[in-house]
């Protein structure tokens, strides 16, 4: 479950990418340097090429990225496949770009809500409740929007960044912004944390958990579950806090739909308080969810790993 013992090696920051590298501080620093300089949509214009030379040089995740878009889109041709790759790579550095406005230049992002009764109803819940999202949209921009609307605590939980220099500057940045979010917290899933029993200790205490529950990374222990000849592989955490918390599972997905623009898309819980459910269940709902979302907006599907398999 989340916070699981897992090697020193796997989940602390690489010390290979301290000195360079996609994973270092110094790209978020240089980039945040012109953002002060050029207009926004100047950036815009200029965030297309350069994650296209981004898209040829990660080949790994080009890779990977185009075997999940054979998977979930087996109607297109190979040559669709690697466009859809790219459209996955500029998006990410689209919601990047808005992420660093917002966050280090106050920038406001608007939101539309589908689901508005789903949302009042986590907000009048009366005990615990985890929400379930995926990488999509852009997960800070979405928490600090729900902590902020909830009028209530929000705890979530993220794996720490793979450089020394990133991972500080990242709780640097949250710590900047508490002032401004105060219902919002954040936990990283360190080895040896014991997160996945603080976790069920704030689930218990009424508290709401914000958890991705699509990907699969480092020693995180893994399942599959099938859906319409595909299967995917999970993480196994979420899904067993779920099931040991029994407190109800609500999907909310985000998706930018413009510059600075984001919609929100908060589901009917899957799981309802008190259900005994398994973990194969709670994989079996939670997936029929995230693949309805997929279908439409799978260009803002942000996962590097392949993680989808057509199995029929």
């Amino acid at each position: 479950m989340p916070g699981e013992a897992t090697s020193p090696s796997s989940c602390t920051p690489d010390s290979s990418c301290q000195g360079g590298g996609l994973h270092h501080a110094f790209l978020t620093n240089f980039l945040l340097g012109w953002l002060r300089i050029l207009p926004c949509r100047v950036c815009v214009c200029l965030a297309s090429p350069i994650a296209f030379i981004f898209y040829h040089l990660a080949h790994p995740q080009r890779r990977a990225i185009c075997a999940n878009l054979e998977a979930l889109r087996p109607e297109d041709g190979p040559l669709l496949h690697w466009w859809g790759g790219f459209q996955v790579f500029r998006q990410f550095a689209l919601t990047y770009l808005d992420r660093l406005w917002h966050i280090h230049f106050g920038h406001e992002v608007k939101w539309e809500a589908e689901g508005e009764e789903n949302f009042e109803a986590l907000r009048r819940e009366r005990g615990g409740a985890l929400v379930f999202t995926i990488h999509a949209g852009n997960y800070d921009l979405g928490s600090a929007l729900f902590a902020s609307k909830l009028e209530r605590p929000l705890h979530t939980v993220r794996t720490p960044e793979q450089s020394a220099s990133l991972q500080a500057l990242r709780k640097q940045e949250f710590a900047d912004q508490k002032e401004q979010h105060p219902n919002l917290f954040v936990h990283y899933n360190e080895c040896y944390s014991h997160l996945g029993l603080e976790l069920c200790n704030l689930l218990s205490h009424g508290e709401l958990v914000g958890i991705q529950g699509d990907r699969v990374v480092m020693d995180v222990s893994p399942m599959t579950a099938q859906i319409d000849g595909l299967q995917f592989r999970l993480p196994r955490g979420p899904l067993v806090l779920a099931e040991m918390t029994r407190v109800p599972c609500y999907p909310v997905f985000l998706h930018r739909t413009g510059l600075l623009s984001y919609r929100a898309h908060i589901g009917a819980p899957f799981c309802l308080a008190g259900e005994l459910l398994k973990v194969d269940q709670l994989a079996e709902r939670w997936l029929k969810v995230m693949h309805a979302f997929l279908a439409q907006h799978w260009d803002q599907w942000f996962v590097f790993e392949h993680l989808v398999t057509r199995v029929a």
